[in-house]
């Protein structure tokens, strides 16, 4: 019997040393998905032709000495900053770029206040580089400061070239101090309970052992079993977003229309229903800032068949007048969604213009969607018709307004998102008389400025609440 109590004292134990380190282990495959998805999310959203512009301007080490000094520096900064904060993260985030010639790694944005520019990376482990094109893990490991799980994800440019990494560690010490002293103390409670229960049911543990097992194993499998579905859907959201991005003017074509000018996107989801659209035909550029039904991906395919639809309304039917084109687009909305076996009333709300700026006047139509105006200080709203481009009751023909333009005036094409965000001491939404006085208050800064105090404010008045709708605010100085 004295043997039969030594075995069980010994299978205890082992039990308790396996389920520690197991416990141990899938605290790291947490911290992977967390790091691994923060770096993917962050990375994908990173224009690579602005960073490999920015890497390719400032050359030397310490080119960069303040995080706004370089309007694609500080966009990178104030995203990774975000995340950084939103995360909880214990160590910064940042960008390194692959220097061929010297073999090393250059950092080039960081999430920390104080910017380490083009300060070399030589001792880096050989799995970066090998995996620079895929992104991955860094096996757990130690070092002087403690110890350290990372992933890193590629930044690539519109033509799929690697342009640099994104990466995020976290340090580990603290997760094992907390499983250690979790599991020290439930094992010593479960170690005195087994013994006394092995002194007593000894015929019955054998049993109790392959029970347990069986419900490991199961659970092992149904994990495994969530992580594929989970990763088959991630997979099919991120392609998802990149044929969402296609549709999105890029920042260069942008900038090279207004230069004075700032887009300020973020979407609830990976992807989103709100969206931009531009198009430029003679000394005539069309602008949209809209709002389509849902948001996520049942929000994106409508953004693609709005986006589609004034398409063939500039470009096909011609039309210039604002109020006829989305009289048009409303009627291909709508005979898209009618086309399925049921009718659906899905749709945009939209501000949409025609600017000129060789006769600097402008054509505006909103639908459901008004234009705010600063000129010579003065603020005022350019109304809205009170309708969508979609299915509607009292559907009527959408008004157009002509507005002269003066040098210096600014105009903001938006979403409900920003006004409707909940948070603040009392997590109220944020509305829209704060909203129109945070843009009338920084209407004399530059727009890459005015952009800053948009993102800080969001962030700010956010906190831990959670987004509830897709974001899109245009400031455009003329």
């Amino acid at each position: 019997m004295f043997i039969i109590y030594i075995i069980i004292i010994l299978l205890t134990t082992f039990f308790v040393v396996f389920g520690y380190y197991n416990q141990l282990s899938l605290q790291k495959e947490r911290q992977y998905d967390k790091l691994r998805a923060v770096v993917t999310g962050l990375a994908e959203n990173i224009d690579g032709d602005e960073y490999e512009q920015m890497m390719k301007t400032y050359p030397d080490k310490d080119g960069i000495v303040e995080t706004d000094q370089d309007p694609g520096y500080f966009s990178i900064h104030r995203m990774l900053h975000t995340a950084y904060k939103q995360n909880g993260m214990n160590s910064e985030l940042y960008t390194m770029t692959y220097d061929e010639e010297k073999e090393v790694f250059c950092f080039g944005v960081t999430s920390g206040e104080n910017p380490y520019f083009r300060h070399e990376y030589s001792d880096f482990p050989q799995i970066l580089l090998d995996s620079m094109e895929a992104g991955g893990i860094i096996p757990y490991y130690e070092d002087e400061h403690g110890f350290w799980l990372s992933a890193f994800h590629p930044i690539k440019n519109k033509r799929g070239k690697v342009v640099g990494v994104l990466q995020a560690d976290t340090e580990f010490h603290d997760f094992l101090e907390m499983v250690r002293s979790q599991y020290t103390q439930q094992a010593l409670v479960a170690l005195g309970v087994i013994i006394v229960i092995a002194l007593i049911l000894i015929p019955y543990t054998r049993k109790i052992l392959r029970k347990d097992q069986e419900q490991k194993e199961l659970f092992i499998l149904q994990k495994k079993m969530i992580e594929e579905k989970n990763k088959d859907i991630t997979d099919s959201i991120n392609y998802a977003l990149k044929i969402q991005k296609s549709i999105l003017p890029s920042a260069e074509n942008f900038e090279s229309y207004f230069e004075d000018s700032f887009v300020f996107y973020r979407s609830k989801d990976i992807v989103a229903g709100d969206f931009y659209w531009m198009e430029r035909i003679g000394d005539d550029i069309y602008l949209a800032c809209a709002d389509c039904t849902g948001h996520g991906v049942p929000g994106a395919m409508v953004s693609v068949v709005c986006s589609n639809a004034l398409n063939r309304a500039v470009n096909e039917m011609k039309l210039t007048d604002t109020g006829e084109i989305l009289d048009a687009t409303r009627t291909i909305v709508v005979e898209q969604f009618r086309k399925g076996d049921h009718e659906m009333n899905d749709g945009m709300d939209v501000s949409f213009a025609r600017i000129n700026l060789p006769s600097m006047k402008m054509c505006f139509t909103g639908a459901n969607n008004p234009l705010y105006k600063i000129s010579g200080g003065e603020f005022s709203i350019v109304k809205c018709d009170k309708q969508p481009v979609g299915s509607y009751l009292e559907s009527k023909p959408f008004t157009s307004q002509e507005i002269e333009l003066k040098k210096g005036d600014c105009f903001y094409f938006f979403t409900d998102g920003f006004a409707d965000q909940f948070g603040g001491p009392k997590g109220k939404k944020f509305k829209y008389k704060p909203f129109q006085q945070l843009l009338h208050e920084n209407y004399q800064k530059p727009m890459s400025d005015q952009m800053a105090v948009l993102d800080d404010a969001f962030a700010e008045w956010i906190g831990d609440f959670e987004q509830v709708d897709d974001i899109c605010v245009i400031g455009i100085r003329v």
